[in-house]
Parts: C-alpha cells; sequence; structure tokens
C-alpha cells in the first residue's frame, strides 16, 4: 500500500472505532426483577396507634355516636372499620378515613342501639387492618 493510502486509512478507521464507542454507550442497560406468583408479602400496614377509648355518645336510652380518642396517631394515612357486636350477636359495622396524625375519631351516624333492647358484648376498632387495643 502507498503511504498516501495508509494516511487515509487511520481517519476512517479511527472514525469507525468512535462510532461503535458511542454506540456502545448509547445503549441502556435494562434491570427486570421477577417475582414468583404468590411470592409477595400479604401483610397489614404496622400502625403506631396501640389503645382507644371510646366515649358513647347517648340520647335517653339510645347510643346515636362514639367519640374515639386514640393514643398516638395511626403514622400512615388509613382507613378504620368499628365493630359493636351487640347481646343477639348482631354486629354493627362503621368505617371512615384517618389521618396520619389523627388522634381522634368521630362517629356521628351509623350506630342506633336502644340499650333497654340490647347491650353491648363487645367492641373492635381496626385501623389499616390492625386491631386497636379499646
Amino acid at each position: 500500500m502507498r503511504r498516501s493510502n495508509k494516511k487515509r486509512l487511520i481517519p476512517l478507521a479511527l472514525a469507525l472505532v468512535l462510532a461503535m464507542v458511542g454506540a456502545a454507550l448509547a445503549v441502556p442497560a435494562i434491570t427486570v426483577n421477577v417475582q414468583q406468583v404468590g411470592g409477595g408479602s400479604n401483610t397489614d400496614a404496622k400502625i403506631d396507634t396501640t389503645t382507644a377509648a371510646i366515649n358513647w355518645d347517648i340520647s335517653g336510652t339510645t347510643i346515636t355516636g362514639a367519640t374515639i380518642t386514640l393514643d398516638q396517631g395511626p403514622g400512615v394515612d388509613s382507613t378504620w372499620d368499628l365493630y359493636i357486636t351487640l347481646d343477639d350477636d348482631n354486629v354493627i359495622h362503621v368505617n371512615g378515613n384517618i389521618g396520619a396524625s389523627d388522634t381522634t375519631i368521630t362517629v356521628s351516624s351509623g350506630i342506633n342501639i336502644d340499650l333497654t333492647q340490647n347491650y353491648i358484648k363487645s367492641v373492635s376498632l381496626v385501623i389499616a387492618g390492625n386491631q386497636v387495643n379499646t
């Protein structure tokens, strides 16, 4: 090969190498993590609330509502469920939403218990799937 042809090949080879390096850098790396079906966790969210006190709203001989005071907010925005089991095993269920730092739940509707005919057998408060001591 003549010397002038070699001089032409050097820039061409350098351009080819730079093009290949540039193309290699432009390819993104994609990582895929695969989890077996059913392999996930099915646990409830951890909440900070451990105890609650319930003050009943009474009109005559009928419980019409309740104010629930929590020892501390649940720590997460969530839902709450209040289950009131009566002596005849009927269950009254009311629910609502609660903010992460809320320490009071007011139940103003959904409860109408005539105390001359029923008494409360048990009360359960569930926040974010976790039962709270009442």
